[in-house]
């Protein structure tokens, strides 16, 4: 009767917790939100990147509220990346794989001969930071560009995002990486993962 007794109550407390919060989502969105809100405060630049940003960040309180905890953490993301658009942060690490080091070998600082050499030998080629981003700019508007097709999103800032990073790639790359990852977490607050 107790062991009886003992798994039921066990049973009771699993699906309880199933059915509960996802703290670690909750805590998630709770930071960026809260990062979002001292960015928002002292954002300047320029306005039609300012309005997007608001909107979505209004988007990710929303999503908070209705305890939608991925959907916030993501919109809270892209309006972060909308509110540095706008400011014109050149600070962006581009997801493009740098030149491999000398001497950087697998278990210790010494090279292991393939990897601290390119193609045939020789050293590698070191590439400029601006022609580094300008490549990880056109990959992420690529893939923006790939993403809102396959998963048909809907939302028209979305989209209004992948023209606008379109339009800036061969100006402003830098720019134009932080609308594209803006518009890749939309995409990603709108199909949940």
């Amino acid at each position: 009767m107790r062991k009886g007794l003992l798994g039921v109550m066990f049973l009771l407390a699993g699906l309880s917790l199933a059915q509960g919060v996802d703290y670690r989502q909750a805590a998630v969105a709770s930071a960026a939100l809260a990062r979002l809100q001292a960015v928002a405060q002292t954002a300047t630049g320029e306005e039609k990147f300012l309005t997007w940003a608001k909107e979505v960040k209004a988007r990710a309180e929303k999503s908070y509220e209705a305890k939608a905890y991925f959907k916030a953490a993501r919109e809270a993301q892209a309006a972060l990346l909308l509110f540095r658009a706008a400011q014109g942060e050149l600070q962006v690490r581009a997801k493009v794989p740098a030149a491999p080091r000398m001497g950087m070998g697998l278990h210790h600082g010494w090279g292991h001969g393939r990897w601290d050499r390119g193609a045939m030998g020789q050293p590698p080629r070191a590439v400029a930071p601006q022609a580094r981003l300008a490549q990880g700019a056109q990959a992420a508007v690529d893939r923006a560009e790939k993403e809102l097709a396959y998963y048909r999103a809907q939302d028209s800032l979305v989209k209004d995002l992948v023209a606008e990073a379109k339009n800036r790639l061969s100006k402003e790359p830098d720019r134009a990486f932080l609308l594209a990852r803006a518009a890749l977490a939309l995409i990603s607050a709108e199909r949940g993962f």
